[in-house]
């Protein structure tokens, strides 16, 4: 079947197996000629790449191949992750007792001080009836203990002992509402449940170089130290506040609503752990008076977390009694230990 060449120039069509030498039309060489495709043979079908359709599988299938690539990431780097988590954790942990411990704790070091306190064997959770609960301390949210920043009456809330140096801290966690938004930390007490031996804190959107600073500045977490969560017995955790009063820690300066709730932060916080901590307190007692460190035989004026008052000419005070009747012939005197009468 002969071929159809067209020129390109006049548009005429000569038939033949090639190209003419010249058009007879319009006397334009053989290279203007362009062969004309049979029209009796079905076009090839293809994608045609300017449609609509096209434009829509691309992106589909560029979408899905972009999703997988991201979920393959992000499994591959969840270990990674979680550990750099866990490891943040720690470390806001640990920083509660930094001036225990007598050194800064970092992101670098953070997992070789947990594991030296062997703080893995030295967590418990508690109710807010001071119970002991079944539970993971470690994995416990402090978000999840608080509605309306006010501890969950079903909260079960983590404590983590560190052992140092002889002596045993309480680190308790802390959340709350800042100026901008969630604040949060940790406080650690001694072993009379009482005394604060250190705390650590952090923010989502505190100002920067104002509400900022309870990070930020060392001075202030450090100006916790020695204050008391009870007062002559009864619950009165420290404050935040530029008014004179006792047991207060100064409010930052120009930053006087996120000082306020700090403070509003551990009161509110530590209330749930207040059933908990009279328990400790109810515990050195006990260990107090079986090892006779107040009353004994009220031959000691008491020393330390026992401030007893036993007179050494009580000789006819039995054990622990010292109550100036009987055989003390009232020679002894009441004796307040931890403020428990005897």
């Amino acid at each position: 079947m002969a071929k159809k060449f067209r020129c390109t120039v006049c548009g005429y069509i000569h038939e033949g197996d090639k190209a003419p030498a010249e058009c007879p039309v319009c006397k334009q060489p053989s290279s203007m000629f362009e062969e004309i495709a049979d029209e009796s043979k079905p076009a090839k079908k293809g994608l045609n790449t300017n449609s609509n359709v096209y434009t829509i599988v691309y992106a589909l299938i560029l979408t899905v191949l972009v999703a997988v690539l991201l979920t393959v990431a992000a499994v591959g780097l969840a270990p990674q992750q979680k550990a750099n988590s866990d490891n943040e954790k720690k470390q806001q942990i640990l920083s509660a007792v930094a001036e225990k411990l007598g050194k800064e704790v970092t992101f670098t070091n953070a997992a070789d001080i947990w594991s030296e306190l062997d703080m893995d064997n030295n967590t418990l959770v508690v109710d807010v009836n001071g119970n002991t609960v079944n539970a993971n301390a470690f994995s416990i949210e402090p978000k999840s203990l608080f509605k309306g920043g006010i501890v969950k009456d079903d909260a079960q809330l983590p404590v983590f002992k560190a052992n140092i140096a002889g002596n045993t801290y309480y680190i308790m966690c802390m959340y709350g509402s800042g100026l901008w938004d969630a604040i949060w930390g940790y406080i650690a007490v001694e072993a009379d449940g009482s005394t604060i031996a250190g705390a650590s804190f952090d923010h989502k959107g505190e100002t920067a170089g104002l509400g900022a600073k309870i990070k930020d500045d060392p001075n202030f977490a450090k100006a916790f130290i020695g204050k008391t969560i009870f007062t002559n017995g009864e619950f009165a955790p420290v404050v935040v506040t530029k008014k004179n009063v006792e047991n207060k820690v100064d409010a930052i300066t120009g930053a006087t609503k996120t000082s306020d709730y700090v403070g509003d932060m551990i009161r509110n916080s530590l209330t749930g752990y207040k059933a908990y901590l009279l328990s400790i307190q109810g515990s050195e007692q006990a260990q107090c008076n079986k090892e006779q460190e107040c009353c004994g035989k009220c031959k000691n004026e008491g020393e330390g977390q026992c401030a007893g008052k036993c007179k050494d000419n009580a000789e006819g005070c039995g054990e622990g009694q010292c109550k100036g009747e009987g055989d003390c012939g009232g020679n002894c005197k009441d004796v307040e230990c931890n403020n428990v009468v005897k």
